[in-house]
């Protein structure tokens, strides 16, 4: 409450609207503050008191750049303040979401959608429970550069919070490779696991279209094609 009452004095919301102070969760991020202006711009701060988030929304995606903040001072309240003025002198004004920069570049590419988010949560979160360590590799829409190298989905830090509808094409390899220790004198042991039956499993009962890419030996799945 204090945290929210500092943000009132100290900021002025200019022509937006100051939303009420709702309840929340300490142990919880959540939204602290939130201005509106007509358009459905709105500057929020996110987080905890003393720690968090803020930026602009609309249409309930991000617009802006996303300012990280670790303690209340003066200079916090001159940075928010900047963002507010910005919003009003109208700097966001054409800054389309993710969601529009997402149609507007099938549009212009001529690309037909063949997965959705459902089919994507299913498939992703069937990897991670039963072969996490298998070798992905994605491309998004807006990449120039195809991927040369093969990862996991447990080594990509972004991959949690990327949002799947810009993904063009996602391939899993067919294999995953297990080193095994077995003394400093002996290389280690090398196990070689298939797991293309296991993987076609999975495509069937979620009903995820793919393609078979016999020189690399894995599989693609087409976000957009």
């Amino acid at each position: 409450m204090m945290f929210y009452d500092d943000l009132c004095k100290n900021l002025n919301p200019r022509s937006g609207i100051v939303q009420p102070n709702t309840a929340h969760d300490e142990k919880e991020s959540s939204i602290l503050f939130d201005i509106v202006w007509k358009g459905d711009f709105h500057f929020i701060v996110s987080g905890w008191t003393h720690f968090g988030w803020y930026y602009i929304v609309r249409n309930k995606q991000e617009i802006s750049e996303i300012h990280h903040f670790a303690e209340i001072n003066s200079n916090l309240f001159k940075g928010m303040q900047k963002m507010i003025d910005e919003v009003e002198g109208g700097k966001y004004k054409n800054k389309k979401t993710l969601n529009e920069k997402i149609i507007a570049e099938v549009e212009k590419r001529n690309l037909v959608s063949y997965m959705n988010n459902t089919k994507w949560h299913k498939l992703i979160e069937a990897i991670k429970s039963q072969m996490c360590d298998i070798p992905i590799q994605y491309k998004t829409l807006f990449e120039v550069e195809v991927p040369n190298t093969y990862w996991t989905i447990y080594g990509d830090e972004h991959f949690d919070y990327m949002n799947m509808a810009i993904i063009e094409w996602f391939k899993i390899a067919c294999t995953i490779k297990e080193s095994e220790y077995v003394g400093r004198l002996l290389d280690p042991v090398t196990t070689i696991i298939d797991k293309e039956e296991e993987l076609l499993q999975i495509f069937g009962k979620y009903n995820i279209p793919y393609e078979y890419d016999g020189d690399e030996r894995g599989f693609i799945i087409y976000g957009y094609k």
